[in-house]
């Protein structure tokens, strides 16, 4: 009686560890290869320059009012072979920053400052591929596009979303 008792005591042992054992995950796959993510990155805001120093001077930028404003998105045309490309311009004061994603995977940032008068801009470009230079923009009277250059002999104009890409681009 001791040994049925026994023997019945071990099966439903075994059948309460196959059980369990049934329920436990198992993977006998691979773990799934990293895929690479590109990221863009929206400039939000530019960051402050501890190296400014005041000279007490006349600093026009500072005591007048800006009579433009870029902010929000454009359509740019640039390069050789004008391509082109969506960017959001973010202006502080006299101060204007924009990026682009390009189509290769890469992406342009524009720092500039705009003119006293409101009527142009200039600063400098660069590239994630390394690349950089500067720029020029002359802005049509109602503020929405204007012909430029990258580095004095390159085309680069743009237009707020919604109008028509200006001409000639190079300015």
């Amino acid at each position: 009686m001791k040994n049925k008792k026994r023997n019945s005591a071990i099966i439903l042992a075994l059948l309460i560890f196959a059980a369990v054992a049934c329920t436990l995950p198992i993977y006998f796959a691979q773990p799934p290869e990293a895929v690479e993510k590109i990221v863009y990155v929206e400039v939000t805001s530019t960051p402050e320059d501890d190296n400014d120093t005041d000279t007490g001077g006349d600093d026009a930028e500072s005591t007048e009012p800006v009579s433009v404003n870029l902010d929000g998105a454009w359509t740019i045309w640039q390069g050789a072979d004008e391509q082109e490309l969506a960017i959001d311009f973010l202006q502080q004061g006299y101060n204007l920053i924009g990026n682009a994603a390009t189509n290769d995977g890469h992406s342009i940032l524009f720092k500039g400052t705009v003119s006293q008068d409101g009527k142009s801009v200039t600063g400098i470009w660069e590239n994630t591929t390394g690349t950089s230079g500067n720029f020029s923009m002359e802005l049509n009277d109602a503020l929405s596009s204007f012909s430029g250059n990258l580095g004095g002999g390159v085309a680069f104009c743009g237009t707020r979303m919604g109008s028509s890409k200006p001409y000639p681009c190079l300015n």
